[in-house]
């Protein structure tokens, strides 16, 4: 089992929360296959991630709560991390292997863990090409039976390129949660606010094509984006905070966190599909590790 991480909303805060960086990247050859890596299995410590057995992904510095104590850990990339953070590392083509460790933390962690360090938690080989791109997502449930901790690989498909559009995908990370449609919101300077529906009935472990939505004719434009239970109104999880779309670019949204909170089996741990709380002090809750905490909500990523 393992350690705890600070989860933060965003992933723009994820990355900021990092105090440290020793990137081990594979060398770039002029032509390859372009991979990311993506965690995005919630109450899952930090990972590893080795692309044809050459460790690709960084050593970080995280705050953390363990024991019910606050300190640091050094370890691999957490919840919500994508590697690399911009871009994707560029390995040569072919049968492309990936394996996915749980990270060991250092200091060792002395709270319950889901995942015991070192264990591999996803293999996959991948037949990819020169100039193709591919997304890597570890995702699920840590000792579940139906939706439990899998690895998967996406061939990222770009449509050509419009000046007066963005493009945006879901990645449906919400292990147990049902399916959900996707819907953007933006107000046209001077006009009326304008919802568009992007997504239907997205099922867990998904990851859409991508699809268009329009811009303002000069800039960029800010959307908010919220998941709705397939077919009704009734939302899940917290709307996104403004999200600013180029003309353009393409980018992930991804659908994170529990519907509903999970009993790891095996485990006293009860993964909670709501905020850590902070108050009263006098509630030990308050002092469980973050990694606990997973409330359902969007985050996103630039693909590029």
């Amino acid at each position: 089992m393992r350690k705890i991480y600070k989860t933060l909303g965003l992933l723009m805060l994820t990355l900021a929360g990092c105090t440290k960086n020793e990137i081990t990247q594979i060398n770039n050859p002029a032509t390859g296959a372009q991979i990311r890596l993506i965690h995005a299995a919630p109450g899952v410590p930090a990972l590893d991630g080795f692309i044809n057995n050459t460790k690709v992904t960084p050593l970080t510095v995280y705050s953390v709560t363990d024991n019910a104590i606050p300190t640091s850990i050094t370890t691999g990339y957490s919840y919500l991390y994508i590697f690399p953070a911009s871009n994707y590392s560029v390995v040569p083509s072919g049968a492309t292997n990936i394996k996915i460790v749980a990270a060991t933390p250092v200091p060792a962690l002395k709270s319950t863990q889901t995942v015991t360090p070192g264990t591999t938690v996803g293999t996959i080989t991948q037949a990819t090409t020169d100039g193709s791109a591919y997304s890597v997502f570890t995702m699920g449930l840590p000792g579940a039976t139906t939706n439990g901790l899998t690895t998967q690989i996406v061939q990222d498909k770009f449509p050509a390129g419009d000046a007066t559009k963005a493009y945006v995908r879901l990645a449906y990370m919400i292990p147990n949660g049902t399916p959900v449609d996707l819907a953007g919101t933006y107000t046209p300077t001077g006009g009326a606010a304008t919802t568009k529906t992007l997504t239907t009935n997205t099922a867990y472990s998904t990851v859409t094509d991508f699809v268009p939505v329009d811009l303002a004719t000069s800039s960029t434009t800010n959307y908010t984006f919220q998941m709705y239970l397939a077919g009704t109104t009734t939302k899940l999880g917290a709307v996104s905070a403004a999200i600013a779309l180029a003309p353009g670019r393409y980018y992930t949204i991804i659908g994170r966190g529990l519907a509903a909170d999970y009993a790891v089996p095996g485990t006293t741990i009860t993964l909670k599909a709501s905020a850590r709380p902070t108050l009263p002090v006098t509630d030990p809750t308050t002092k469980y590790p973050e990694i606990y905490f997973n409330p359902p909500g969007i985050t996103y990523y630039v693909n590029k």
